[in-house]
């Protein structure tokens, strides 16, 4: 089979091309066409049925024989086309029809839309398919309507046979086309191929053959032109190989000739090249030395980190190496040379200690080590160290000044980094305590010199904790930077505010007229501390506690002023915080009481003088007494009892809370085990007890492995011990506080939240720990008598511990018309004076051994 010619690609391509963009134009208007026209065909065969229907039913509407015009139009939807035909009166009511089970919908709703337009068609589908919907009147619409459908799908079906058969016609033609194509350029391909065949012969200087082309078109004539030529360029091949010949043997002759002459001078050459290498060699001997000398020293010169240079007292450079070019911004020492022609005002700072580093480099001959500030080309300022000596003549007089100088900038930044880490805070960029300190010991000494006015103020975030183990140490250092800022805003630029580390800040307020100033300040801090800070898409409250010292004359040293200082801070804390609160002598005297307690309380704990009163509580329906609970109480060698409410606080601020909570857990448990075993009984259960614990506790793993030692030292069963919280507790660490509380609900022991109903989220609190017992706060149960809201809120909490099966304690029930009232609103269980006060082990026991677990109101 033979090959196909190239030149028949494009063409077919070509072809193909165009006869499918042929078939598609031709299909697409045909169909387009046929569509028209096959439509029109069919809306004209359906307007003659409806008007044959409404013309031949008319007497059959009339007489109301709706069986036979039914029978009529089952006739007609045997016609070819007819998909179905309805009946209407002029009301449009369906008189009859020809579908199966009832008149879709589609084709109800256009029998009502086209109730009153007379004749007229539309386009709808019914089941899928489009059908042509044509309404005629019958008897002007008097009589009602007729109603017929045509199915339009039969015309898609011959538009599909006729495109098939055209495309196919057109696919038969386009194959003649090909082949009819392919011969024509086989036969136009033949002679070109035999002409490219020549050439290739002609290209290899073969001109043995002759072209074998003898038509007389285009061809046969580009045939014998390329005979002629390469006749021609035969008869050029031969003439030039001739000449090419005869140069060759005149150039040989020449060579003779050359190589005899060359020969003759190379001789003389060679004499003339010994003399020249003993005069060599001996130039060479001498000049190695001299450039191993210039070597070892120009190497020391250009690869010396130090900038080397040599200057006439006028400052100008005559020498320099690569580095003290680089060191100034040049990019070549030759640069340098030439831009710099007075180094005093072009390229030192300050010309005068410029002038001074010369002074001193003209009367003592040398200067070493000599440090001043440099700017660059490009204007960059940079710190130099600089070393020179003075080179004279005979004479004495000075010829130049030869030195190395050193780039010590980054030495010096980081002298002035570790500066400035000693005296400001990383975080902040605030001063810190070390620099406060020295500020605040300068306005100490103005202000006796000066008799001036300065007030100190320290500051402390209130709940800031909470912040930084919710959201984050990251979070709590925005929080920082962001209270910083609102410090610096507040105060002036003489000022001075630092930060002492964590929480703590401290401002010096200098050129103080009177304490009002002081104060104003202070609040303008708390307002701005107040507002909300936006952290990285979180909105943050918190606030401060400020002390203030004014007077302060009268310290000698600046720690015994920020002592003082930091007491008012606290005192303001304790009084609510969010506040600032001004130093007086009295705060001095009551931290000085604090430190004798906290010693004392640290001396009651080695030596055992914690003891520990229980209060009853008692089951009210049968006046039972079914457990204790147990108060700290501290006997004091000289100031005899001790009440909870001056140590307990001392305690939660030193740490000293963690062993005297213990302490009181580990006696009470002893005890209360003792009694349940000498005076339990079967018919009874057993005495309970509840021991508080401090929220101080949260966060720490020691409570709940002691817990577990204690129930296992004592024998006490779990569930008779009740570990009771205050409210306020779970307010302030709310997240530690529920894992808590879950792992001693593993070790079977009760939860009860003390004080219920003084804290902000009590319901919730009940429902998302796990609550046992609830004791209801004293201050309720104290008014229920005189107060109607008192009276409503314990029924409340009653009725809310019987629905969530909670065990509810009344405290501080004093008076016998608290009682009525707490029995009135299903109280169980009450602890307070009228029945008993707290009492020692020895008179708790005494009452037990006589019998009288049974109690009337005192």
């Amino acid at each position: 089979m033979k090959r196909i010619p190239r030149l028949f690609h494009k063409p077919f391509l070509f072809m193909t091309v165009a006869f499918a963009v042929m078939c598609a134009v031709i299909a697409y208007t045909s169909s387009r066409s046929l569509d028209r026209e096959m439509r029109a065909q069919y809306r004209e065969k359906a307007e003659a049925l409806a008007v044959s229907i409404a013309e031949s039913g008319l007497g059959a509407m009339t007489d109301a024989d709706i069986s036979s015009l039914r029978e009529r139009i089952g006739d007609y939807c045997q016609i070819r086309g007819v998909s179905y035909v309805v009946v209407a009166d002029r009301d449009g009511r369906v008189l009859a029809h020809s579908f199966g089970s009832g008149v879709p919908p589609m084709v109800s709703t256009q029998m009502h839309d086209m109730l009153a337009g007379g004749n007229g068609f539309r386009h709808i589908v019914v089941d899928g398919r489009e059908m042509l919907h044509v309404v005629r009147p019958i008897d002007n619409g008097t009589q009602g309507s007729v109603h017929v459908g045509m199915d339009l799908s039969p015309i898609r079906e011959q538009i599909k046979i006729a495109m098939a058969q055209q495309v196919g016609l057109i696919f038969v033609l386009f194959l003649v086309c090909v082949v009819a194509g392919y011969f024509f350029f086989l036969n136009l391909s033949r002679p070109l191929a035999v002409l490219a065949d020549y050439a290739r012969r002609v290209a290899d200087h073969d001109f043995s053959h002759d072209i074998a082309v003898v038509s007389n078109d285009e061809i046969g004539e580009l045939g014998r032109a390329m005979q002629s030529m390469a006749n021609e360029i035969s008869d050029f091949v031969l003439t030039l190989e001739e000449r090419v010949y005869d140069k060759t043997l005149q150039l040989r002759e020449a060579k003779d000739e050359l190589e005899q002459k060359v020969e003759e001078r190379t001789e003389e050459l060679t004499r003339t090249n010994v003399q020249l290498k003993i005069e060599v060699a001996e130039r060479r001997v001498i000049g190695e030395a001299l450039r191993k000398a210039e070597s070892k020293y120009r190497t020391i010169f250009e690869n010396a980190v130090e900038g080397i240079y040599q200057m006439t007292p006028s400052g100008r450079y005559i020498s320099a190496n690569p580095s003290l070019a680089r060191l100034f911004g040049y990019a070549t020492p030759e640069e340098l040379m030439s831009s710099v022609y007075d180094c005093r005002t072009q390229l030192y700072l300050d010309a005068g200690e410029r002038g001074s580093f010369m002074e001193t480099l003209l009367r003592k001959g040398e200067v070493k080590d000599f440090e001043s500030q440099v700017r660059r080309r490009d204007g960059k300022i940079i710190w130099i160290s600089e070393s020179a000596r003075r080179v004279n003549d005979d004479e004495g007089v000075p010829i130049y000044f030869e030195g190395s100088v050193e780039d010590v900038t980054l030495r010096k930044k980081a002298e002035a980094q570790l500066k400035r880490q000693a005296f400001h805070d990383p975080l902040t960029k605030l001063p810190n305590r070390a620099l406060f300190h020295d500020h605040l010991h300068m306005a100490m000494k103005r202000g006796k010199r000066n008799k001036g006015r300065f007030a100190v103020l320290y500051l402390d975030l209130d709940r800031f904790k909470v912040i930084n183990d919710s959201l984050g140490h990251d979070m709590g250092d925005e929080l920082l930077r962001a209270v910083a800022d609102v410090l610096k805003s507040c105060a002036r630029s003489v000022d001075t505010v630092a930060r002492f580390g964590g929480d703590e800040f401290a401002i010096l307020l200098e050129d103080v007229e009177a304490p009002r100033d002081v104060t104003r300040v202070a609040k303008r801090i708390l307002a701005g501390i107040r507002k909300p800070f936006n952290l990285r898409g979180h909105e943050v409250f918190t606030s401060a506690s400020i002390g203030i010292v004014l007077h302060t004359q009268e310290y000698d040293r600046p720690e015994q002023l920020l002592r003082d200082a930091d007491t008012a801070m606290y005192r303001a804390k304790e009084q609510g915080k969010s506040r600032f609160k001004v130093f007086n002598r009295k705060m001095h005297d009551h931290v000085l009481l604090l430190m004798e307690m906290e010693n004392d309380l640290r001396r009651a704990l080695d030596h055992n003088e914690l003891t520990v009163a229980y209060q009853p509580i008692v089951h009210l329906p049968s006046r039972r007494i079914t457990g204790f609970e147990a108060l700290v109480r501290w006997r004091h060698p000289e100031r005899g009892l001790v009440s909870p409410g001056e140590f307990v606080p001392l305690a939660e601020d030193t740490g000293l809370i963690y062993p005297v909570d213990y302490q009181v857990i580990r006696q009470a448990c002893n005890q209360v085990k003792q009694w349940q075993s000498r005076f339990g009984d079967e018919d009874t259960p057993p005495l309970t007890l509840n021991v508080n614990i401090s929220g101080k506790h949260f966060g720490r793993t020691q409570l709940l492995r002691q817990m577990e030692e204690l129930i296992e030292s004592s024998g006490m069963e779990p569930s008779s011990l009740n570990i009771e919280l205050t409210e306020s507790a779970l307010v302030d660490y709310p997240v530690m506080a529920e894992e808590l509380l879950t792992q001693l609900k593993r070790c079977g022991v009760n939860i009860c939240i003390d004080d219920f109903g003084t804290g902000y989220s009590s319901l919730s609190y009940l429902q998302k720990f796990p609550i046992d017992v609830v004791k209801v706060d004293r201050t309720f149960v104290s008014q229920v008598q005189e107060d109607r809201d008192s009276r409503a809120i314990v029924s409340t909490i009653f009725s809310l511990g019987a629905s969530m099966d909670l065990k509810v304690v009344a405290e501080g029930v004093e008076t016998q018309g608290q009682l009525d009232f707490l029995e009135q609103a299903g109280c169980h269980y009450v602890q307070g004076y009228l029945f008993y006060q707290p009492m020692f082990a020895e008179e708790v026991e005494a009452m037990l051994e006589a019998g009288t677990k049974t109690c009337l109101p005192a």
